[in-house]
């Protein structure tokens, strides 16, 4: 299956797949996804026209910009299309970017799912930065930030 990467503005259709996600996006995660979708970079993966993954970026500074939310469909995940999602955006996204940073919960918690975000942002060439624990405004949840030049 061919998919095309895109910047795009339909913000809705990236947050309704956020909405199959339940295991890594809470009630809050939701409500913050619905307006960064609105408010920062957005990009989408295309399948015959249709939105299957979306990737939001926001821009730290001049040189850095922040991976803020990323997810494909559930029945998709596995099959490389996040990795694809994630490589062309930040292919496009370095003719102005040195670096993208990440943050995901930190190894430090056992969550199974996200043990495999970790291992994806690993695999993508990510590298762990520092954890911060809690970080602010994450509750009691630790968070590992991962950095990857461009």
């Amino acid at each position: 299956m061919d998919i095309e990467i895109r910047k795009t503005d339909e913000a809705q259709k990236a947050y309704e797949i956020a909405k199959t996600l339940p295991e890594y996006f809470d009630e809050g995660g939701l409500k913050s996804i619905e307006q960064d979708t609105k408010n920062h970079i957005l990009f989408g993966a295309y399948f015959e026209n249709e939105m299957i993954g979306f990737a939001t970026y926001n821009e730290i500074n001049g040189e850095t910009v922040e991976m803020t939310w990323l997810g494909v469909l559930p029945e998709l995940q596995g099959k490389k299309y996040g990795k694809t999602l994630v490589e062309k955006s930040l292919a496009e996204l370095s003719q102005k970017y040195k670096v993208c940073e990440v943050k995901t919960l930190a190894d430090s918690d056992s969550y199974e799912p996200y043990k495999k975000t970790r291992a994806f942002y690993r695999h993508l060439g990510f590298i762990p930065l520092e954890t911060i624990s809690p970080y602010p405004g994450w509750g009691d949840n630790p968070c590992q930030i991962f950095v990857k030049v461009l």
